[in-house]
């Protein structure tokens, strides 16, 4: 190999090393861009998908979704579902609220056994009532109660009715207090804290024209209602027929039933017994026998003892129990008929069968008596006499210890002595004055300890029914009552300075048949108001269904 030739090897050798080590240097290179790039796409995603989280919370808390969706169509009206939220959320309180009131603190337990579990979303979960989900049936209930406020807003428009005082400076108050809300809640801000209540989009603009709007329709409904007037040919006219039901009796009765005379039977291996028609056949025979024993009295004392001498079984209770002033139509029918009676006078004792029939295959009636009234007629009133209006002046008992027993607090001698000297002290500086109504009401208005002392302690309209202890309410309607009479009394809250105002213009029964009226045409306009406005269900993907 020539001197040239082998140059010309090492040059390609070189070369060919040169060349491995540019490849393997442009390949690092490469690497490196690849992963230089993917760093840099991977930072781009992260920073994509942060911004998008961030975009996603923006939207979402600015509710754009929901304020540009229409959730339900009342009338000419579209609720988008910020709107209907408001509804649907306060539809759920008012049903809690309701069901609270019965159940108390099992509350919670009664929704879950009907399937109704407030943790979880009411879509989820089926009304057994109607067989729909709880969200629907609250979604209905809200779209109803829209309905109605947009129905009656559009009429108080029409004839420029403004909202009450009272009810405007309620409404004040709710808007004004948005912000101590949030922030006793653990909320920055008014809206804020309406998000969590209400869900995404709701803010403080668009909830106070709801509250204000539902507050107008309240205000404008009971005004109507409270406005209707009706003279007394109308009332008349409205009794005739029924006269009966605008009447109280006082009486005292005993209930027996066969069930109380039975003897014998036939227990199963459950302990549950059954007796045969012989055997209840006897029994009603002896409740018979009873009945007629404890009517052959002639006085009421006369029947409490009797009674005691009545044999019954281990599982019985009779008892002569007494009922003042029961207006007829809360009676059942048998004791309606009898204590109504035109002839009925005081001192009347019967025993009033319970009987029930029933018909066979063949169509054969069988009437069996179950138990009887043994019923003692004392008086009947027909409650014409005027409602009355009082005032008083409260000094309540203070100190006191609670009874471990019931819970209660109990007031020592001393501690009532203390309030009863202060309630006579008042009543002395009010007669030692000029003695006027004027006067209570301002001793009231210094003195009380009632709420009802901005109002000078006035309570109107007060009759047998009215729901008032005792004391208060006896002093208020005992029939010899003059305007001007003023006593201390004494109830469970204190001691009562009382002062007779006067009598209202109606009498209870005639206040009872005017209520009747008012509520008929009330509720024949209501339906004519609402009656031909459609409301639609229409797209609720974007309200939040569920409620904690």
């Amino acid at each position: 190999m020539s001197a040239s030739d082998k140059k010309k090897l090492r040059k390609e050798q070189v070369a060919a090393v040169l060349t491995e080590r540019q490849k393997q240097e442009q390949a690092e290179a490469k690497k490196l861009k690849i992963y230089t790039i993917s760093f840099v796409c991977v930072m781009i995603a992260i920073v994509l998908v942060a911004a998008a989280v961030l975009g996603i919370r923006a939207v979402n808390n600015s509710g754009v979704f929901q304020k540009n969706t229409i959730a339900a169509v009342v009338g000419d009206y579209e609720l988008n579902s910020v709107e209907l939220s408001y509804y649907y959320k306060d539809a759920f309180n008012e049903y809690y609220n309701n069901m609270y009131t019965t159940y108390n603190e099992n509350t919670d337990a009664y929704l879950s056994a009907i399937g109704l579990d407030i943790t979880k979303p009411l879509d989820e979960q089926t009304n057994p009532d109607t067989n729909e989900s709880w969200a629907k049936f609250f979604i209905d209930r809200a779209v109803e109660n829209a309905k109605i406020d947009y129905a009656m807003c559009d009429i108080a428009k029409e004839k420029n009715f403004e909202l009450p005082s009272e009810e405007r400076t309620t409404l004040d108050n709710l808007v004004n207090n948005l912000g101590t809300y949030a922030k006793l809640y653990g909320y920055g801000n008014a809206n804020q804290y309406l998000r969590a209540m209400y869900g995404f989009g709701s803010d403080e603009k668009s909830y106070i024209e709801y509250s204000e709007r539902s507050a107008i329709a309240d205000a404008f409904m009971n005004a109507y209602k409270d406005d209707l007037k009706f003279d007394d040919a109308a009332i008349r006219a409205h009794e005739e027929g029924k006269v009966n039901n605008y009447n109280s009796y006082t009486y005292s009765y005993a209930y027996m039933s066969y069930t109380e005379f039975r003897t014998g039977g036939t227990e199963d291996e459950n302990g549950d017994k059954t007796y045969t028609d012989a055997e209840n056949d006897a029994a009603r025979e002896a409740m018979k026998a009873a009945a007629d024993k404890l009517a052959a009295a002639t006085t009421l004392d006369e029947m409490r003892e009797l009674i005691t001498t009545i044999e019954v079984n281990d599982e019985s209770q009779l008892a002569v129990n007494d009922y003042k002033n029961e207006l007829h139509t809360t009676l059942n029918t048998p004791l309606a008929d009898w204590l109504g009676a035109d002839e009925r006078k005081e001192g009347d004792i019967a025993a009033i069968p319970n009987t029930s029939t029933s018909t066979d295959e063949n169509g054969t009636e069988t009437t069996v008596t179950n138990g009887y009234y043994v019923v003692y007629f004392v008086s009947k009133n027909d409650n014409t006499a005027p409602m009355s209006n009082v005032r008083h002046l409260l000094v309540k008992f203070e100190g006191g210890t609670e009874d471990e027993e019931t819970g209660e607090t109990v007031y020592s001698a001393e501690e009532k002595a203390e309030a009863k000297a202060a309630a006579d002290g008042y009543l002395e500086t009010w007669k030692e004055g000029a003695a006027t109504e004027e006067s209570f009401i301002e001793l009231v208005k210094e003195h009380s300890d009632d709420t009802s002392a901005e109002d000078g302690g006035l309570f109107e309209d007060i009759h047998p029914k009215s729901q008032y202890v005792a004391n208060f309410l006896n002093w208020a309607i005992d029939p010899g009552r003059k305007v001007g009479d003023a006593e201390v009394i004494e109830t469970e809250y204190g001691y009562h300075v009382m002062y007779f105002s006067g009598y209202s213009d109606l009498s209870y029964r005639d206040h009872m048949i005017t209520d009747e009226l008012r509520t008929e045409k009330y509720d024949s306009w209501y339906k004519s108001v609402l009656e031909p406005i459609t409301a639609t269900v229409k797209d609720t993907s974007k309200m939040s269904l569920t409620i904690n």
